[in-house]
């Protein structure tokens, strides 16, 4: 083999591992939740990233929020929660049911899945005790209440001055804590992530464009806790 063919092979697989390293790092998959805590996740690069609304990776904010959890519980010297794939899955599909069905509450209108137990049962779940939050964020850097201008008022975008800097995408990782800084500021909410019974933890968020507040990006977040 001559040392250009060599050197071509070398270069080969040199792209390949780069290619992987970094396809890797963009798909979160369950086994990660082994391989980072709360204190390491703040770390991992994609995280950082800011959410593209046409292509979101879900697992990756699941995780994001996840660990921000995690976080809020050491503060106040807890335990962390333990990822179960089965209450992410139950979280997921009450936040899409959310969207899908235009209501925001823990009491559901679609058959079948009026409470969280029954959410759980659906999936097999049976715990003693189970806990849910919800919660509704923008998917933009945008603080609630804020005086904004609005696409309408503002060439197609929103900005906190007339025709200035457009309100930049969250990252996944801005976005969990706002998520979870907002959980912790409701008594309800609050109880349920610093419970000291609750010992696994399942996020699911979903994606929608509030049409009462000009198309703003906005997602939905569940938060399902169990027990033993």
């Amino acid at each position: 083999m001559s040392f250009r063919q060599c050197y071509l092979i070398f270069w080969v697989i040199i792209i390949c591992a780069v290619y992987s390293f970094c396809g890797r790092e963009f798909n979160w998959s369950v086994n990660d939740y082994a391989r980072y805590n709360f204190r390491t996740f703040s770390g991992f690069a994609a995280a950082r990233q800011r959410i593209d609304f046409n292509n979101i990776d879900y697992k990756l904010l699941h995780a994001a929020i996840f660990y921000q959890t995690n976080l809020a519980r050491n503060r106040y010297n807890l335990p962390s929660l333990q990822h179960l794939p089965a209450l992410e899955q139950v979280a997921f599909e009450h936040s899409k049911d959310m969207v899908q069905y235009d209501f925001f509450s823990h009491i559901s209108p679609v058959a079948n899945k009026t409470t969280v137990r029954d959410r759980a049962a659906l999936s097999d779940i049976d715990f003693s005790i189970l806990g849910e939050n919800i919660a509704n964020v923008s998917g933009l850097e945008y603080q609630s209440g804020r005086p904004v201008y609005t696409p309408p008022q503002n060439g197609g975008y929103f900005s906190y001055t007339p025709n200035g800097q457009p309100l930049k995408n969250r990252t996944y990782l801005d976005l969990a804590i706002v998520v979870v800084d907002e959980l912790m500021d409701s008594k309800g909410h609050r109880e349920n992530i610093l419970d000291p019974r609750f010992t696994f933890l399942g996020t699911g968020a979903a994606f929608f464009y509030e049409s009462n507040f000009y198309d703003m990006a906005y997602f939905v977040v569940t938060q399902v806790f169990s027990s033993e």
